[in-house]
């Protein structure tokens, strides 16, 4: 029985490091040899942004002519992907849906066509976003098979022989046709010539055994054939022939016994009725496509200013919500909400976006002594000189706090938790493994300098302060980093622990700044945590073994993986009791991150926030946001 081969040919003339004098280049290099393959009897998935399509249509109408009558010919098929290329695990499921809805009209008025496959934008995928892909009307999605397969002990390679269906978080399902890395960057090496012909073939008759019902041979990029973006030194200037090499190929496929062309609508006919897949895990609850740089901090921590964008459209996002916007205005959040801006953006892109200048005043507190009288049954503050701890308790809440190390939390707990500790500072010699000998402090700062090759904390003795602000108990601190000042304060409002950091100096450092870091009192289990990720439900997890998401990949890239929680909270929390924490993603658009090791028969549980992280997108002169969160007592039995 002969394999069923397809593609899904990724067009994006908002490719970052592309001009836009440089449209008439790849249309000229990339797109017209698609169309070309198509005419010749090659069925090649063809998926675009409405953005690409607009600018196609601005430069060259006969491609756009000429693609419209090879999708009415059915010679080639259009895969959707939105009005722009956004990441759905970073953004709000209503942006998520917009622009999904936003493509379709645009395809429908261009193309006289409405896709039912969409390609799932950087392959970057949660089961919330599943849920709406199905809202909009999509029959299938394109995923990865790579990652999940490789984070998924339960899945079988039996699956990737065929269509499949996923599970989203509301318990619907959507069918699945599988995108492969492995088998894009193989024919990229076959076009770009590092591969003969009879070495790729092997290669593809080796992958295709006999059970394979079809096997995607391209899922990527159209303009890195006769084209190169310049996102890397490494790329090739000059290059021609490599769309000849690929025409060669395919018509050497089409006349193969083993091997039979089909779009990939034809490709669901294949479709079989079977459990479905659960496309991620706790441990993984975004899945991503090729490799490990590749995870979801590369669009919302490191390019020229990635934080500060994502802020920035969130804060779009809330004015539009509040009116009654009209297309024009979702299509423009949309594409400032575009990955392409965050990654290889050439300066002179980045500058035509005119991002205003940040204005962070410091915070002011009142002083609580003139203010207020101190009541002793609501607020007892002790202050031990000689260890150098400020433990503040009123009828809701008991904090104590290290003045030692720049009013860490020492220990945090609950009246309706019955003041039983739920986060704390893990002192050194907790765990009695050599590799965990250090103090693992809560809510404290670090800055990983690149540059500078040191660590940067605030993690020093300190004077602490009191004021107020609203009625309300404010504890603060002003320390001198080599990073510039820093102001951190707590605010306490009945059961709810609010948490700053005031820079003094907003300019991005080359570094990995993480802060607010959280460190469970109970070691007994492995955490759970919930959170939005893309859709309109929370989604649950539980984990179950190891995971630190700001374990370096590489030398190069700082971090691993982060959670998008994209509706600005996160529930995290150990056994029954848990913490919900909260925060403002439309005045800083921090990530969390979190992680669990188990040492001996007890687990270090963890989570904290990242703004920023290295990778090779990384740019100097970024901004660097105030940061502000809230910590309030909550329970397992609550959200299950």
């Amino acid at each position: 029985m002969a394999v069923n081969l397809y593609t899904v040919f990724h067009l994006n003339l908002a490719f970052s490091s592309i001009e836009q004098e440089q449209h008439l280049d790849v249309i000229k290099h990339c797109y017209w040899p698609l169309l070309k393959l198509a005419q010749q009897g090659i069925p090649v998935g063809i998926e675009m942004t409405a953005y690409t399509l607009e600018c196609i249509a601005k430069v060259d109408s006969k491609w756009i002519a000429l693609f419209r009558s090879l999708l009415q010919q059915q010679k080639c098929e259009l895969i959707a992907s939105g009005d722009s290329q956004i990441i759905g695990p970073l953004i709000p499921a209503e942006v998520n849906r917009a622009n999904l809805v936003l493509g379709q009209k645009s395809y429908q008025q261009q193309l006289q066509v409405t896709p039912k496959i969409a390609y799932i934008n950087e392959q970057a995928t949660s089961a919330g976003l599943l849920d709406v892909y199905i809202d909009v009307g999509f029959e299938a999605v394109v995923v990865e098979w790579d990652n999940p397969y490789s984070h998924n002990p339960n899945w079988t390679t039996k699956a990737l022989e065929r269509p499949q269906s996923l599970t989203a978080a509301s318990g619907r399902e959507i069918k699945v046709i599988w995108n492969n890395a492995i088998a894009f960057q193989k024919f990229q090496r076959y076009a770009h010539g590092e591969l003969p012909l009879a070495d790729y073939t092997d290669y593809l008759s080796t992958v295709c055994q006999q059970n394979m019902s079809a096997f995607p041979i391209y899922g990527s990029d159209a303009e890195v054939f006769d084209f190169r973006p310049g996102r890397y030194q490494t790329e090739t200037k000059s290059t021609q022939g490599e769309w000849q090499r690929i025409a060669a190929l395919f018509n050497f496929l089409a006349t193969s016994k083993q091997f039979n062309w089909q779009c990939p609508s034809e490709i669901l006919n294949l479709w079989q009725k079977q459990q479905p897949l659960a496309l991620t895990n706790a441990e993984h609850p975004v899945s991503v496509k090729k490799q490990a740089k590749y995870n979801i901090t590369r669009w919302a921590l490191s390019g020229r200013n990635d934080l500060l964008l994502n802020t920035l459209c969130y804060q779009q996002w809330q004015q539009l919500k509040q009116t009654a916007a009209d297309d024009s205005l979702w299509r423009s959040l949309c594409r400032m909400w575009s990955s392409d801006l965050r990654t290889h953006l050439t300066q002179s892109r980045y500058d035509r976006l005119n991002l205003a200048a940040v204005n962070q005043p410091a915070p002011v507190f009142e002083s609580w002594q003139n203010q207020y009288q101190l009541d002793t049954e609501q607020f007892k503050i002790d202050y031990d000189a000689e260890r150098h701890r400020l433990h503040v308790r009123t009828p809701h809440l008991a904090l104590s706090l290290n003045a030692n190390r720049g009013l860490a939390i020492e220990q945090l707990s609950f009246s309706s938790q019955q003041f039983k500790p739920t986060l704390a500072t893990l002192s050194h010699g907790y765990f009695d493994h050599i590799s965990y000998g250090a103090d693992f402090y809560s809510n404290h700062l670090l800055f990983e300098r690149f540059r500078d090759r040191d660590r940067v904390t605030d993690l020093n003795k300190v004077d602490y302060q009191l004021g107020q602000k609203d009625g309300n108990l404010v504890i603060y601190c002003h320390q001198k980093l080599k990073t510039g000042g820093l102001l951190k304060w707590y605010m306490l409002e009945q059961e709810s622990v609010h948490c700053g950091f005031h820079f003094e100096d907003s300019l991005r450092p080359e570094a990995a700044i993480r802060l607010g870091f959280i460190t469970m009192q109970d070691c007994s289990q492995r955490p759970w945590y919930a959170c939005h990720l893309g859709g309109y439900q929370k989604e649950h997890f539980q984990l179950s073994s190891d995971i630190d998401q700001g374990a370096p990949v590489s030398s190069l890239v700082s971090a691993n993986s982060a959670i998008g929680a994209t509706n600005g909270e996160l529930l995290f929390g150990v056994n029954n009791t848990g913490i919900q924490i909260t925060w403002d993603p439309a005045k800083c658009a921090a990530l969390p991150m979190i992680s669990s090791k188990k040492i001996n028969h007890q687990y270090l549980n963890r989570v904290w926030f990242s703004l920023a992280e290295a990778d090779e997108t990384l740019k100097q002169n970024g901004t660097l946001l105030d940061f502000e969160y809230c910590i309030k007592p909550t329970c397992r039995r609550l959200h299950d």
